[in-house]
Formats: structure tokens, C-alpha cells, sequence
């Protein structure tokens, strides 16, 4: 299914906050090559938004937020099933522990 929204990319307020503050920067500056820091930092919000699921839309934010609560669910469970198998573990140890045999009394003094 195509994105219905082929250019969310350019409704990014952040991204163009950063091109216009370097724009800015190149202005005030008079160095011509400070906007490449803007289209590089465009480019950075962009690469974040997407890795935090910005470009899905609303039916993909939801499915993504289902699949994190999904694993965050996994990983307690496997942490609860990690602790339990330790446990197991150190109460068979200790049950198949051999009982030490009482010391020894040194032999009785035998008379001269």
C-alpha cells in the first residue's frame, strides 16, 4: 500500500528549522558554504523521524506502538522465565549437594 502522504518529508517543522537557522547562519556569516549544514541537518531530522516512525502516518504510528508494547511484554516475560529457571537451578544444586560427613575426633590417646 502506497503512502498516501508521498511528500511528509517536507511538512517536517524541525527539519526546516534547521535549513532556516543555517540559512540565517550562512547570511550573517557571508560564508556560502554554511547552508550545507543546513542540508545536512535536514537530512539528520529526517533520517531521525523516520527511524522513530515519523513517515507512517496514523495506521502505521499505531501499529508500531502495538508492536513495542508487544515486546516490551516479551522481554518481562522472558526476564520472568530467566529468573524462574535460575532459581530452579540453584534449589537443585542445593538439594544434590552432598551432606559433608561430620568431622572426625582424633583417635583416643592410647596409655603408655
Amino acid at each position: 500500500m502506497p503512502n498516501p502522504n508521498r511528500l511528509w518529508f517536507l511538512l517536517n517543522w524541525q527539519a526546516w528549522a534547521v535549513l532556516l537557522m543555517s540559512a540565517v547562519a550562512t547570511i550573517i556569516a557571508r560564508q556560502p558554504w554554511l547552508i550545507t549544514l543546513g542540508v545536512i541537518g535536514y537530512l539528520v531530522v529526517i533520517l531521525a523521524d523516520i527511524a522513530g516512525g515519523g513517515s507512517l502516518g496514523r495506521s502505521g504510528a499505531v501499529r508500531l506502538a502495538r508492536a513495542e508494547q508487544e515486546n516490551r511484554e516479551l522481554r518481562a516475560e522472558q526476564a520472568r522465565l530467566v529468573g524462574a529457571v535460575n532459581e530452579l537451578q540453584q534449589r537443585l544444586a542445593v538439594e544434590a549437594k552432598p551432606a559433608a560427613p561430620p568431622p572426625a575426633s582424633p583417635p583416643p590417646a592410647s596409655a603408655p
